[in-house]
C-alpha cells in the first residue's frame, strides 16, 4: 500500500480522536448538587406506649406525610465563613412526601456547611437573629410541638445527599384529675422553673414559667396537656394546680379581670420534664373518710403508679 495514503489515513485518524475526545469533555453534566433530605425522626414519645395502655393518647403510625407531624418548616443554610447560602421563612408544608428535599444550586462550592431548621412554629419571631437559638415561650412557639434538626455537612465529590432528622424540643405534662366535685369546671397550672431557649444543638438554657387556664364543659373529664421544655434537673419544676368553680369568683370592675377563688387547691409538687417524653400525674380527690378534700397525687414511673408526698416520691 502506498506509504502516503496510510500516513494520511492516520492523520485523519488521530484528528478524529482528538474531536471525539472534546467532545466528550463539552458533555460532563454538572456536579450533583448538595441535596438535604429532612425527615421526622421523632414520630412519637419515648413513652407513648404507657400513655396509650392507660387510654390518655394514641399512638401515631410511623408512616403518615411528613406534614402530619411538622406542619410548617423553617431552615437556613450557612457556609463555613457563616454566609447564608439558602433560606426559606416559614412556609406551610402542603405535600404528601415523608421528607422535605432542601436542593442546593449546582453551582455551589465543595465544602463544609450547617443547616438548621424548625418545625411547627407559628411565626419566625421565637428565632434569634442568626436563627440558631428559640424562645421556646415566645409567641409562635407557646404550646406548639416545636421540632429540630441540624447538622454539619461535608459536600465533596461522592457525598451530596445528606439524611437529617427532626426531633421535638419540648415534653408532654399530662395531667388527670378524678373524684372531683361536679361543680368544678375550671383549672388553672402553673410550672415553674423550665428551660426557656434551645439552640441548634440541642442545648438548653434560661429560666422560665408558663401557666395555663382551663374551662370543662363535662364534670369529672378532666384531663390536661401542656407542652414545654426540659426541667434543669431531676425534679427541678415545681407544679401547682387549683381546681375552681368558677360561679364562685369575685367581679371586679368593669373591664378587669375576675378574680377566681380556687376551690380546691392540691399541694404543690416537683416534677421532671423530658424531650420527647411524657410526665404523667393523677390526681385523685378524696371525697369521704379522715382524709376528705384531700387528694392523692401519683406519678406514673416506669409503668406503674407513685405515691407523692409532700413533694417527694415514696
Amino acid at each position: 500500500m502506498n506509504r502516503r495514503l496510510v500516513a494520511g489515513r492516520g492523520l485523519v485518524a488521530m484528528a478524529a480522536a482528538l474531536l471525539l475526545g472534546g467532545c466528550i469533555r463539552e458533555s460532563l453534566p454538572p456536579c450533583p448538587p448538595l441535596v438535604i433530605e429532612l425527615s421526622v425522626k421523632d414520630k412519637n414519645y419515648f413513652n407513648i406506649d404507657d400513655a396509650v395502655r392507660l387510654g390518655l393518647l394514641e399512638r401515631r403510625a410511623e408512616d403518615l406525610p411528613f406534614r402530619d407531624y411538622v406542619h410548617s418548616l423553617y431552615y437556613i443554610v450557612r457556609d463555613e465563613q457563616g454566609e447564608v447560602v439558602a433560606e426559606q421563612h416559614n412556609t406551610p408544608v402542603t405535600d404528601d412526601s415523608q421528607v422535605q428535599r432542601i436542593v442546593l444550586p449546582a453551582s455551589l462550592p465543595y465544602g463544609t456547611y450547617t443547616v438548621t431548621a424548625w418545625g411547627n412554629m407559628q411565626s419566625e419571631e421565637p428565632l434569634g437573629e442568626d436563627a440558631t437559638q428559640a424562645e421556646m415561650e415566645a409567641a409562635g412557639a407557646a404550646a406548639n410541638d416545636i421540632y429540630l434538626a441540624s447538622a454539619t455537612l461535608e459536600y465533596r465529590y461522592g457525598h451530596d445527599l445528606f439524611p437529617v432528622g427532626m426531633e421535638r424540643t419540648k415534653g408532654n405534662l399530662l395531667i388527670k384529675a378524678e373524684n372531683l366535685p361536679d361543680n368544678i369546671d375550671f383549672s388553672t397550672k402553673n410550672i415553674e422553673d423550665i428551660f426557656a431557649l434551645v439552640d441548634r444543638h440541642f442545648t438548653y438554657s434560661g429560666l422560665t414559667a408558663v401557666h395555663t387556664e382551663r374551662d370543662w364543659m363535662v364534670p369529672n373529664e378532666i384531663l390536661t396537656q401542656t407542652l414545654m421544655c426540659p426541667s434543669p434537673v431531676y425534679e427541678g419544676s415545681k407544679l401547682s394546680v387549683a381546681f375552681i368553680d368558677k360561679s364562685a369568683v369575685t367581679q371586679t370592675a368593669a373591664g378587669q379581670r375576675v378574680t377566681y377563688y380556687p376551690t380546691l387547691v392540691p399541694q404543690d409538687v416537683h416534677i421532671t420534664m423530658g424531650r420527647n417524653e411524657i410526665t404523667i400525674l393523677r390526681y385523685a380527690y378524696v371525697a369521704e373518710g379522715d382524709s376528705e378534700g384531700e387528694f392523692r397525687i401519683y406519678v406514673r414511673v416506669n409503668g406503674n403508679w407513685e405515691l407523692i408526698h409532700d413533694m417527694e416520691i415514696e
